[in-house]
């Protein structure tokens, strides 16, 4: 009988068996590619949809220390609930196990799956639920391989105790991304940041608003002690910083909004969370 596997979390395998980027890169591709072909909707999230976005500022992103020497850790997708019942044997298919521990506890809004080819793949249903919540209903059709670059930049501006990491995430996508009031740029039909959007969200959520107008704060501050950025690369992220803050502040906010301004941070303003490892 062929020996049963069992999932390591990536920090667990040693660097002499751990995959190369590229492989992470191809089987993303890959899988994105085969799940539409089969009715699955699967889109990239994390450093690898930087990557698709960008393949210009692939050597500043690793320059920026970010990334660490295994690269990648997993491969993450957002996906639709409509697509759970076709997940499972697609993944089997594609030579990927379930892994149980987590589909007990979460397999309503989240999947992990383990193989040879890529330790983990993470898969999130309509929503990334984290300290403020990323709704991705009617929102992955929007790029063919990765969520959408606004809520990439949503996923970055939620994280109440954002670290060096997420940071410098949010840095690469002011950079290189253009800001909009479109999910995609006419005539170019270029991706961008739609600043519309973030707004719309913001205006109806003080938490949100609090939490995200504080990140862009501290993007300010961090991009100034990564070496890898240049004096024009950091004028352009605070210009985009400020053009996105700008926005946010002249938007007209909700009832909700006003109400729950006047609390503030003497009541939590966000979930609080914890991992399932």
């Amino acid at each position: 009988m062929p020996t049963e596997r069992k999932f390591r979390l990536p920090k667990d395998i040693p660097l002499d068996e751990y995959p190369q980027p590229e492989t992470y890169l191809e089987e993303a591709r890959r899988l994105t590619i085969e799940g539409q072909k089969q009715g699955v909707i699967l889109r990239v999230m994390g450093p690898i949809a930087l990557h698709f976005y960008f393949p210009g500022y692939v050597d500043l992103y690793r320059r920026m220390e970010r990334l660490g020497e295994r690269v990648f850790t997993d491969i993450d997708y957002a996906s639709y609930g409509k697509c759970r019942g076709k997940i499972v044997p697609f993944f089997e298919k594609q030579g990927y196990d379930l892994e149980k521990r987590a589909a007990m506890l979460s397999g309503n809004t989240r999947h992990i799956y383990f193989g040879d080819r890529v330790p983990m793949i993470d898969v999130f249903f309509d929503d990334l639920s984290y300290n403020h919540p990323i709704n991705y209903r009617g929102r992955l059709e929007i790029n063919p391989y990765s969520v959408s670059l606004t809520d990439l930049l949503l996923q970055k501006l939620q994280i109440v105790q954002i670290n060096d990491k997420d940071l410098k995430d949010a840095m690469l996508l002011l950079l290189a991304a253009q800001l909009g009031e479109a999910d995609r740029a006419r005539p170019s039909d270029m991706d961008v940041i739609n600043v519309k959007y973030v707004a719309k969200i913001m205006a109806d959520d003080w938490g949100f608003y609090h939490t995200s107008t504080t990140n862009l704060g501290k993007v300010k501050t961090a991009m100034v002690s990564v070496s890898a950025l240049t004096d024009e690369h950091r004028a352009t992220i605070r210009e985009k910083a400020d053009a996105i803050l700008d926005y946010l502040e002249k938007t007209p906010k909700s009832g909700k909004w006003k109400g729950r301004e006047k609390v503030g941070t003497k009541k939590i303003w966000y979930n609080e969370v914890s991992d399932w490892e």
